[in-house]
């Protein structure tokens, strides 16, 4: 009887490792998950160029450098892109969510990452991209802020 027991176990064991490994071929991933890093860019195909005129882009410039970037606390260069800080300020925070969605109308290339900071410390916006992109940014950020 122990014996059987013991046996019974043992195939109920491999029974449920086979149908969590089948598992994984039956369901899909959740569609809310974050797109993989190495995968970001496999979805972009287009040129990497700003869509606005040389007016218009002068106008963003001056309205970013009014609008956002007085207000930056302090910003972080990365591989492949920057991460600017912000101190906590909700009507600022609504502007910058108001940017990024203007940024991408012109701009789709860019990835932005927005986050806020426990406890009040402000929030944090990331916007990177591919080298090219990455080069772009740069120029702009070559603006006096």
């Amino acid at each position: 009887m122990k014996k059987m027991l013991k046996t019974l176990f043992f195939l109920s064991g491999w029974l449920l490792l086979a149908l969590f490994l089948l598992s994984a071929y039956l369901f899909k991933p959740l569609s809310n998950t974050p797109i993989p890093w190495e995968n970001h860019w496999q979805g972009f195909h287009g040129l990497i160029e700003c869509s606005l005129s040389d007016s218009e882009l002068s106008e963003r410039k001056e309205l970013l450098k009014r609008q956002v970037f007085s207000k930056l606390d302090h910003k972080l260069a990365t591989e492949n892109g920057f991460i600017y800080y912000f101190d906590d300020d909700p009507d600022l925070l609504n502007w910058v969510w108001e940017l990024i969605e203007q940024e991408k109308a012109c701009c789709p290339f860019f990835k932005f990452d927005l986050s806020i900071l426990p406890f009040k410390q402000g929030f944090a916006l990331q916007i990177s991209g591919a080298p090219a992109a990455f080069e772009l940014l740069k120029d702009f950020e070559k603006t006096d802020f």
